[in-house]
């Protein structure tokens, strides 16, 4: 019975009227919630690519589903970033974080990794390591500065 009140209260209160309300940068923003599937395919590509060793081409493969769902979602075009830097395909990763500035200017998680594979670019494969941020709401990290294929070849 209470369950009932509650989750009518809940209901009654607007909660499905405004579950698309969110916070980006401090700004309060509506979006329209993701599709069940492309959100089921995001989250398996950052499970995939958080395995140890990262399982590069199951998350590739999952990020695609991704977006074919979502194509103008910068944030699974970052991570998708994320694994071709992984790979080792540093344009394809910058290219893919383009896109995702593109959609989203000023993107903090985009800019980041772009900064990292910048930094990883200009120290060669010296082996820097730098730290990452990641968003508070998507789990989307930018690891260490040298991608697991650099590190492999030395």
């Amino acid at each position: 019975m209470l369950l009932a009140l509650l989750l009518g209260g809940c209901w009654q209160g607007g909660y499905l009227q405004n579950r698309g309300l969110h916070y980006v940068d401090g700004e309060l923003v509506e979006t329209k919630a993701p599709a069940p599937a492309a959100y089921e395919a995001y989250l398996r590509a950052r499970l995939a690519l958080e395995r140890n060793p990262p399982q590069l081409e199951e998350a590739r493969g999952h990020i695609l589903d991704a977006l074919r769902w979502l194509p103008d979602d910068p944030q699974l075009w970052t991570v998708k970033a994320e694994i071709e830097w992984k790979a080792g395909d540093f344009a394809a990763a910058e290219h893919d974080l383009a896109r995702a500035l593109e959609l989203r200017p000023g993107y903090p998680e985009a800019q980041r990794l772009l900064a990292t594979i910048h930094d990883f670019g200009s120290s060669g494969s010296s082996g820097s390591s730098g730290s990452s941020g990641s968003s508070g709401s998507s789990g989307s990290s930018a690891t260490a500065a040298t991608s697991p294929s650099a590190a492999q070849a030395q």
